[in-house]
């Protein structure tokens, strides 16, 4: 017993300070955006959530075991339950930031259902994500980190043609970026197709394999004679500084194309894919107050979409990366993920409402 209390008073001072730390460190995304480290915490909000308040009922807990500092104790408690609800607040304000309420589907309007998938190289073949392809029946599917050309190389070697043999997974029509990286098969005719590399810089020490350099594919979607424009993006990964100022060349590359196609006319306007930035990111919101964007979340809460190591673990070792952002005139009627598919992020599926588009 004389050991087991020394032991539960320093963990009980552990969970306050790891209270404060975790608030501390989430609440950096939002007071310092403009500097990678700060901005990258935006990424585990949700576990620095967790980690403030789990930390902050252990630490108030702990006043059954100290007894000597009681005051300064105490003010430790104060700080991190402080803190962390400071933390919960601006989340939740900046989750409901350029956020639309869903639309009630109607058989009066033109739908559209999107799926966003980063495939990390996964076989268009496999069947667990054609699987997945059937069971949701998609009317364009937006694909990044395809490794195309290698896509190709694996139809061929089978002897059946790009997308396989069956035409109900992969649709008719397709466009893929001349990198290679991004694609998009639709259901509707794909036109005035543009693919924009956007150089980044290779941090040294980068792999072999690393190359700073992204790309962005626009086209414009004939639905039903109906002109959409559709923006396929991946900016690079923020894991280093170097590659955060990559993202950020990108971003604004992005922006950019965007505002002209707003400017050149008034088609409806989908941007979708693998942003590698936090629904919680200034920058993201940026973008989106800029081009005059909205978006929504599964649920109406930012959910984990890639994840490390292991599937099960997403909810640690995880974060929302996967988004969408739609011109105003469009309805989002529904947004979801989908499950584990062999890829190391899960699919997004959102159902859009298009203008101005009754069905006959």
């Amino acid at each position: 017993m004389k050991i087991g209390r020394p032991l539960l008073v320093l963990a009980a001072w552990c969970c306050g300070l790891g209270a404060v730390f975790a608030a501390f460190l989430g609440l950096s995304s939002f007071i310092a955006p403009d500097y990678w480290l700060s901005d990258n915490m935006s990424f585990f909000l949700w576990q620095f959530l967790y980690g403030g308040i789990g930390g902050t009922l252990c630490a108030i807990a702990g006043f059954w075991f100290v007894r000597s500092l009681r005051g300064a104790y105490r003010l430790l408690v104060v700080i991190a339950a402080v803190s962390t609800m400071i933390l919960a607040v601006v989340t939740g304000l900046r989750t409901v930031e350029n956020t639309a309420p869903l639309f009630a589907s109607s058989a009066d309007f033109r739908e559209i259902k999107i799926v966003s998938i980063n495939l990390e190289a996964l076989f268009l073949g496999d069947p667990v994500l054609t699987g997945y392809l059937e069971d949701i029946d998609p009317d364009i599917i937006v694909l990044q980190e395809t490794l195309w050309p290698i896509q190709k190389m694996r139809w061929h070697q089978r002897g059946v043609p790009i997308g396989g043999p069956n035409p109900s997974v992969y649709p008719e029509w397709y466009s893929a970026g001349n990198l290679g990286e991004l694609v998009v098969f639709s259901r509707f005719p794909i036109e005035k197709t543009s693919s924009r590399l956007i150089p980044g810089v290779t941090p040294p020490g980068a792999s072999v394999h690393y190359n700073g350099d992204r790309e962005i594919l626009s086209m414009s979607v004939n639905v039903d004679g109906q002109a959409v424009d559709l923006i396929a993006v991946h900016p690079d990964s923020p894991r280093t500084n170097r590659r955060w100022q990559n993202k950020r060349a990108y971003f604004e590359a992005m922006d950019a194309d965007i505002a002209e196609l707003r400017q050149a006319g008034a088609d409806p306007l989908i941007v979708v894919g693998d942003w590698n930035s936090s629904p919680w990111s200034a920058r993201f919101h940026q973008s989106l107050e800029e081009n005059d964007l909205v978006t929504a979340y599964p649920d109406g809460v930012p959910q984990v979409t890639r994840y490390f190591f292991d599937y099960r673990l997403r909810w640690i070792l995880g974060s929302p990366v996967d988004q969408f952002a739609v011109s105003k005139d469009i309805g989002i009627v529904n947004v979801s993920l989908g499950p584990h598919i062999g890829s190391d992020h899960r699919p997004l599926l959102v159902t859009l409402q298009l203008p101005e588009q009754a069905k006959d």
